[in-house]
Parts: structure tokens; sequence; C-alpha cells
């Protein structure tokens, strides 16, 4: 049963990859691309800084700020090299 929740995260994370890679080389249009790099105006909340959607995205793709994700994401073959590497790396 372990295994079968193993699995099915791996997936959901390559799915997440892959989304992320498309968003980030533009080719879902502008909306989405100002949704991942838009700034809220006000005040955060006291406490932790909130795990958000990118952090899962710079973890798994080995990049340290959002530029060079979306750097490594403008080649599309490597980044799908990246998810299918990181696919195989993360199922043994």
């Amino acid at each position: 049963m372990a295994d079968v929740g193993e699995r099915l995260l791996q997936q959901l994370m390559k799915r997440k990859l892959r989304y992320a890679g498309h968003i980030m080389r533009g080719s879902s249009g502008p909306l989405l691309q100002l949704s991942l790099e838009g700034k809220i105006e006000g005040k955060r909340g006291q406490g932790r800084p909130r795990r958000n959607w990118m952090d899962d995205v710079k973890e798994r793709s080995g990049s340290t700020s959002y530029g060079d994700s979306k750097r490594n994401a403008e080649n599309r073959g490597e980044w799908r090299d990246m998810v299918a590497n990181l696919w195989i790396e993360e199922g043994t």
C-alpha cells in the first residue's frame, strides 16, 4: 500500500514540474505567468513563511531561485530530460 502512495506522489510531482515548465516558458499565455511572477500587495501574516507552489518546483529542479528555474525551463528538451531523470531517481 505504501508503494502505491509513493508512486502517486511521484506522478503528481512529475505532472507539477511539466506544468511549471509550460507556464515558465510562456506557452500558456501571460496571465498564468503573471500569477507566478506577480506580487500581492499588503502585509504578510506573522510567523513562518508558508511553503508555496514554486518552492517544490525549485527544490525538485535543483534551482536556487525562480529565475534559475525559468532559464532551465526555456530549454524544453533539457527540462523534459530533467523531469524524466527525476522520475527515475525518485522511483528507486
